[in-house]
């Protein structure tokens, strides 16, 4: 989601020109207020996106402990054994139709204890 919103921003970046404004008749010529267009704050608005989404984007959120209380041996249910981080569990299931009976093996994962 932050990508998708630094590059948004980096192509309205993009797609804001700055065009100069000449003024012949030199009555506002000493004005200062003429020196931001339209086009100069829009562009200055999205380059401070861009920036801020940077930053956001690189923020360190912490360190995840696993989800197991921190430092504590992660443990699995019964004799499920824990592979990868993972328990890994096994049961069986069962359909009758008819006059046939069908066993699947049926594996799951989930988070240890």
């Amino acid at each position: 989601m932050k990508k998708s919103i630094i590059a948004l921003f980096a192509a309205a970046a993009m797609s804001a020109g700055v065009s100069a404004q000449t003024d012949n008749d030199g009555a506002n010529s000493g004005n200062g207020l003429n020196a931001l267009s339209g086009g100069t704050i829009a562009t200055g608005a999205v380059t401070l996106g861009v920036l801020s989404a940077m930053v956001s984007n690189n923020r360190k959120e912490g360190e995840v402990d696993g989800g197991n209380g921190g430092g504590n041996t992660p443990e699995c249910s019964g004799d499920d054994p824990l592979q990868n981080d993972v328990c890994v569990g096994t049961t069986t299931t069962v359909t009758v139709s008819g006059t046939q009976t069908i066993t699947v093996p049926v594996t799951f994962t989930y988070a240890p204890e």
